[in-house]
């Protein structure tokens, strides 16, 4: 009929309009292009995540990053963020999470503590000192320590505990005792001499770094390659070898 030619003409753009869509949507799927929502934590914001996403981007050109800073990534995964990286352990969220690397920890200390309480020759002494922990709000804290087959381990009661590694560095930086501090945050600092490291051989538990991000099947191109990329930039950035 008339009225069918006429309502057929119609459906034809609407096929047509549908596949520009199906188009441009594998498009996407083949080349990284479009915003990635980003939240990361303070702590790496600065020493090891802005690096890396400068050059993120340098490499993918059609990316555009939002980024925002805060201790609370895996809440604002509710609000539309692509991807949240934080510091493990992490707690039951019910979100995917894609471990993006592992950094080692050692003990370290400032010159001017060392000066005004000595060194600790053995593990056996450290509750002595002036310890700083990571963590919660515990009254009492632990340190696994290791050194090849040798395991000690360590209670003891913080003169001050933060959930901040920053804060933590900034502590033992100004002398205020011995922490446990991943070595990428401090190798410019033994370098430099501002720090040094307390029973050198032993280290202390791995510090691990996830991808949050809330369904794993519907994680589009761009977010995929940015989750993969910092997992083969990570590998490097988060040794405490000067290299």
């Amino acid at each position: 009929t008339e009225d069918g030619a006429l309502f057929f003409q119609y459906c034809l753009r609407s096929i047509g309009v549908l596949r520009d869509g199906e188009r441009a949507l594998q498009s996407q799927q083949r080349y990284p292009q479009g915003i990635i929502r980003i939240v990361v934590p303070h702590a790496l914001s600065q020493n090891l995540l802005g690096p890396l996403l400068a050059e993120f981007l340098a490499q993918y050109p059609d990316v555009r990053l939002l980024t925002v800073v805060s201790d609370e990534g895996a809440a604002m995964l509710k609000s539309g963020f692509d991807i949240a990286v934080e510091v493990g352990p992490l707690a039951d969220s019910g979100l995917t999470a894609a471990k993006l690397g592992s950094a080692e920890c050692g003990l370290f200390c400032a010159h001017e503590l060392a000066e005004r309480m000595g060194m600790p020759q053995h593990h056996v002494e450290l509750p002595r000192f002036d310890l700083l922990a990571l963590g919660g709000m515990d009254r009492r804290h632990r340190w696994q320590l290791h050194r090849g087959d040798d395991e000690a381990t360590v209670d003891f009661a913080a003169r001050l505990t933060t959930n901040d590694l920053s804060l933590l560095r900034q502590a033992t930086l100004a002398g205020l005792g011995i922490a446990s501090l991943p070595g990428f945050l401090c190798k410019a600092d033994l370098a430099e001499g501002r720090l040094l490291e307390v029973l050198p051989g032993w280290q202390t538990s791995l510090l691990d770094f996830y991808a949050l991000f809330a369904d794993p099947k519907s994680v589009p191109v761009r977010v995929r390659t940015l989750i993969d990329f910092l997992v083969d930039r990570l590998r490097r950035r988060l040794s405490w070898e000067p290299h």
